[in-house]
């Protein structure tokens, strides 16, 4: 049976969770349930973050949901960036939080980047982003795709994105070493490995970087 940890006084919510298991209301430190497949946080409550980031650090692989009554984008997109999976209002989590049980771990760890709307007309080099759970990444179109790589260069660190990017080739600026950033793969030393290449996801008019696995 599935068992949801909710962390929030909402009964109403809990009677709709109940729905999809075993539900109970408590938090990540006093509950005796050792291994729950869903946590669901209110993220109104003043230290719904660090509920987020400690329920994350308890249990790296389960699916953590947050949710909000009244609309704030500022909140929602701070809920995704500290470890939720999904980000839903109080009225549709439910019904979004079903689907992503039963695909599992294929519908997880996704980590929002930008609005799908700020990619418009962009090529080459994209964005930076220098705090994510895989260290920092950079996101680039070429022939009409987005790929995002390790921004950091296996040689000596060099930003990557500083380089000269052409024909999907990026070129460090330190010490010349290049890299194909569809693929990852290094094309010329002085470095001898790849880059680590990641996956992206459009959804709900946002960029996530999907935090798995590298590909490739």
């Amino acid at each position: 049976m599935t068992a949801v940890l909710l962390i929030s006084a909402d009964t109403w919510l809990a009677g709709r969770l109940s729905r999809l298991g075993s539900t109970v209301q408590g938090d990540e430190n006093s509950l005796s349930i050792e291994d729950p497949d869903a946590v669901v946080v209110d993220l109104a409550l003043s230290d719904a973050l660090d509920r987020v980031r400690s329920v994350r650090k308890r249990w790296p692989a389960v699916l953590i949901a947050g949710y909000l009554q009244v609309p704030d984008a500022e909140r929602w997109l701070d809920g995704q960036r500290a470890g939720c999976d999904l980000v839903a209002n109080r009225g549709a989590l439910v019904n979004r939080l079903r689907p992503m049980l039963q695909e599992g771990s294929s519908a997880r760890k996704r980590y929002p980047l930008l609005d799908e709307a700020d990619l418009a007309g962009r090529l080459g080099f994209i964005a930076r982003f220098e705090e994510t759970p895989v260290g920092p990444i950079a996101v680039y179109r070429v022939g009409g795709e987005l790929f995002a790589c390790a921004d950091r260069c296996p040689h000596q660190g060099a930003t990557l994105s500083e380089g000269e990017l052409e024909a999907g080739i990026v070129t460090c600026p330190r010490h010349g070493s290049q890299f194909d950033v569809r693929s990852g793969s290094r094309t010329r030393g002085p470095a001898d490995d790849d880059i680590a290449r990641y996956r992206l996801d459009v959804d709900g008019g946002q960029l996530f970087l999907v935090v798995d696995q590298p590909t490739g």
